[in-house]
Order: C-alpha cells, then sequence, then structure tokens
C-alpha cells in the first residue's frame, strides 16, 4: 500500500524505506517552501492533506531541512504547522474565497 497513511504507519514501525521517502520528501518540500517564503515572505507555511497525516514523520525532517534550505533571516523564522481542517483546508479555503469574491 502507497498511500500516505500506509506509508506513515511503515516509517513508525520503523520501515528504512518508508524512513527514507518521508526524509526524501521533507527535503522536496523543503526547498519549495523555502523558495516561496524567499519571493513572497510568508510568516507560516500550512501544510494540510493526507499527508499531513503522517504528523512528526514528517514535520520533524521537514523542520530540519528547511533550515537548511533558509538562507534569509526572515525565512529562518518561518513557521511550518499542519492544516488544523485537516484533508478539508483546501475546500474551505476555496469556498472562503469565492465568499470573498461576491
Amino acid at each position: 500500500d502507497t498511500t500516505a497513511a500506509a506509508v506513515a504507519a511503515a516509517a513508525r514501525a520503523g520501515d528504512p524505506v518508508a524512513i527514507a521517502s518521508y526524509e526524501r520528501a521533507a527535503q522536496a518540500l523543503a526547498a519549495g517552501i523555502a523558495a516561496t517564503a524567499t519571493l513572497v515572505e510568508i510568516d507560516i507555511a500550512v501544510i494540510g492533506g493526507g499527508v499531513a497525516g503522517a504528523g512528526e514523520m514528517l514535520f520533524t525532517p521537514l523542520r530540519r531541512s528547511l533550515r537548511d534550505y533558509a538562507t534569509l533571516s526572515f525565512v529562518r523564522g518561518l513557521t511550518v504547522a499542519p492544516a488544523v481542517m485537516g484533508t478539508d483546508a483546501g475546500l474551505v479555503g476555496a469556498a472562503a474565497a469565492a465568499i470573498a469574491l461576491r
């Protein structure tokens, strides 16, 4: 099973391939977040969807990798957090944007 939940469960159980998958995903995500934060000076990066359900299996290596990619002072202070609305965060944001356009 290659769903985010299954890979997270395997990583929590100590599977080295699953752990390496999260490490690699965290590096790629950190690079993207750092690049975006450099361009638009964001204060927080909110991670949602199924991958956020991995919890610290993702967020610990993500924060560590972000320190490696964050070269500017305002990027170093960036907060990375899971979306509080879980997998519905994108839908709620889209609905809020649609309402704001009325």
